[in-house]
């Protein structure tokens, strides 16, 4: 496993740490964010334990993370960020979501590693893996459900999509009672989502990191 450099660390662990300030320049205020509060969003089922992290609007195949988590129901948390904004001569401050995260185990992460899909080369990691966030969207979502949960993002708008708002609509769910399956979305950056796997000290799953459209990253 390839350790990531500290910047990067210390972003990853700031994105859940209220009160941090994140980037930028002390004498540029719009050039940083400063994490304000972490809440839950909602609770998704996980039947197969095979996630995929990927754009609901792509019309490709999934991408499937390569690790598996325990069968079951996680919470996902939503860190939220404020963003002192530049607008006509005047700062206004903007919150914003900083990150999602799938909550796998209350313990905290000692490691960060860039999560890979099935059967991508571990080089990639270095290349900075991730998948086409088609919409500037990402979702979390259950592998054997992926058809069912993503069909009605194919065939028109949220209003007509049937999915349940949350967060003022920063995120919307989804639930397929068939498969007992759910699907939760979340913005990411434009074009390119990244997902981040939080290790815990005996190297499990501790928590799928997924940062949001923020203004400012290591790797920017």
């Amino acid at each position: 496993m390839s350790e990531v450099r500290q910047e990067t660390r210390e972003y990853l662990d700031g994105l859940f740490t209220p009160g941090v300030r994140i980037g930028g320049d002390p004498h540029t205020p719009y050039s940083w964010i400063e994490i304000a509060e972490l809440k839950e969003v909602t609770t998704i089922r996980l039947p197969s334990g095979r996630l995929v992290v990927d754009s609901p609007w792509s019309t490709g195949a999934p991408r499937e993370l390569a690790v598996r988590v325990p069968p079951g129901e996680y919470p996902v948390d939503v860190s939220w960020a404020d963003w002192p904004r530049l607008a006509d001569g005047y700062y206004t401050e903007h919150r914003m979501c900083a990150a999602t995260r799938l909550r796998v185990r209350d313990e905290p992460v000692a490691t960060w590693q860039l999560a890979l899909g099935v059967g991508e080369d571990p080089a990639l990691r270095s290349a900075g893996a991730g998948y086409d966030a088609e919409e500037a969207m990402g979702c979390f979502a259950d592998a054997t459900a992926w058809q069912a949960l993503t069909g009605p993002f194919r065939q028109g708008p949220a209003a007509e999509r049937g999915t349940e708002d949350l967060c003022e609509g920063h995120f919307e769910l989804l639930r397929d009672e068939e498969h007992r399956a759910d699907l939760l979305t979340f913005g990411v950056p434009e074009g390119w989502g990244q997902v981040w796997e939080g290790l815990a000290r005996d190297g499990g799953i501790a928590a799928i990191v997924a940062p949001g459209p923020v203004p400012t990253s290591p790797w920017d």
